[in-house]
C-alpha cells in the first residue's frame, strides 16, 4: 500500500554525504534526497484531502522557521546518522502532528520517543559502522553542515518512487508560534463550541472546546489539558473545577475567565460579539 511521509529536505547536507547515501542508503534509488523525518508513515495519498492538508498546515503553524546544524553522527543498530542540533523543534512538529493524526504515531510505535536524524547509512550495521567512521573524519575535516528550516514537504510514494505531494511554509522565524487554545463552559453546547468555531481557523490558534459537567457533549480531559497551552473558562465556577480535578496538570497553564454567562445560543450573535470584544486581547491578536 502506498504512504506518504512528513520530511525536511536538508540540501546542504548534499556535499557531505550524498556520495555516501548512494553507497549505503537504498532509498535514495526510489528519489529520496538528504532529509529529517517528522513523520512516517503518514496516509495512503488517495486520501489526503484539502481538509487533511489545511489541519496539516494549521499544525506545523506553531513551529517558526527556524537554523539547525549537522555536526555530530549517531547511530541506531544498523544505521549511521547526522543528529540536527537543536532537535527540539523537530520533535515538537512530530508530536504535534501525531497528536492531530493520532491513527498515524511515528513510525507505528515501534520506538520509545523521539530522535530526529538524517540517515545517511541504513539496513547493515557494518555499513554503518563505516559511513560513520567516514563522516566524523568528514566533519572534522569540514566542519558542521548549517542549514534553515523554512518548510516540510510532504511526500508520497504511490507510483514506487518517492515525490512531493505538497510543501508546507513554516511562519518567519521570530513570528509567533501556533498556540494551542482551550475553550471551556459546562456542557460543550453552546457557548464554547462558538468560541471553538470563531477561532479553529485562525493561522496562530489550534482550538478545541469542551465542557466540566458529566452530561458535557465532550467533558474536559486530562488530554485536553495537557494539549492546552491557554485555556479560556467562561464562568469562574469553570475554572474551580478544572483546579479541583486537574491541579497537578494545570502547573504553569494560565487560565482567563471570560465571565460570559450561560443565556446564549450556538453561534448567537450577542455571544459572538462577546467572544470577539473579550478574547483577542487575551491572545493577543488581531
Amino acid at each position: 500500500m502506498a504512504i506518504s511521509a512528513f520530511a525536511v529536505k536538508v540540501p546542504a547536507a548534499e556535499a557531505l554525504v550524498g556520495d555516501l547515501r548512494r553507497r549505503y542508503d537504498a532509498t535514495v534509488a526510489l528519489g529520496v534526497p538528504a532529509h529529517i523525518t517528522v513523520l512516517v508513515p503518514f496516509m495512503d495519498p488517495g486520501q489526503i484531502t484539502p481538509d487533511v492538508l489545511a489541519l496539516a498546515q494549521r499544525v506545523l503553524n506553531r513551529t517558526p522557521s527556524f537554523a539547525f546544524s549537522l555536526s555530530e553522527v549517531g547511530r541506531f543498530p544498523e544505521t549511521a546518522y547526522l543528529a540536527p542540533k537543536p532537535a527540539e523543534p523537530f520533535v515538537a512538529m512530530t508530536l504535534a502532528l501525531a497528536d492531530a493524526f493520532p491513527g498515524f504515531p511515528p513510525y507505528e510505535g515501534a520506538f520509545e520517543g523521539v530522535i530526529p536524524h538524517l540517515s545517511v547509512a541504513h539496513g547493515n550495521a557494518l555499513d554503518a559502522d563505516a559511513a560513520a567512521i567516514e563522516l566524523n573524519a568528514r566533519l572534522l575535516a569540514s566542519g558542521p553542515v548549517h542549514a534553515t528550516c523554512t518548510e516540510v514537504t510532504l511526500i508520497e510514494n504511490s507510483s514506487g518512487r518517492w515525490q512531493d505531494l505538497h510543501v508546507f511554509q513554516l511562519p518567519p522565524a521570530g513570528a509567533r508560534a501556533m498556540r494551542n487554545v482551550l475553550f471551556i463552559c459546562s456542557r460543550n453546547q453552546w457557548r464554547s463550541p462558538t468560541a471553538e468555531q470563531l477561532w479553529r481557523r485562525h493561522p496562530l490558534i489550534s482550538a478545541r472546546s469542551a465542557g466540566t459537567s458529566p452530561n458535557a457533549r465532550h467533558r474536559v480531559s486530562i488530554d485536553d489539558i495537557e494539549w492546552a497551552d491557554l485555556i479560556l473558562v467562561m464562568e469562574e465556577k469553570h475554572k474551580s473545577r478544572l483546579v479541583a480535578e486537574f491541579k497537578r496538570t494545570l502547573e504553569h497553564k494560565p487560565i482567563h475567565v471570560l465571565d460570559i454567562p450561560d443565556e446564549y445560543k450556538y453561534m448567537d450573535p450577542a455571544l459572538i460579539e462577546e467572544l470577539e470584544r473579550s478574547v483577542p486581547s487575551i491572545l493577543g491578536i488581531d
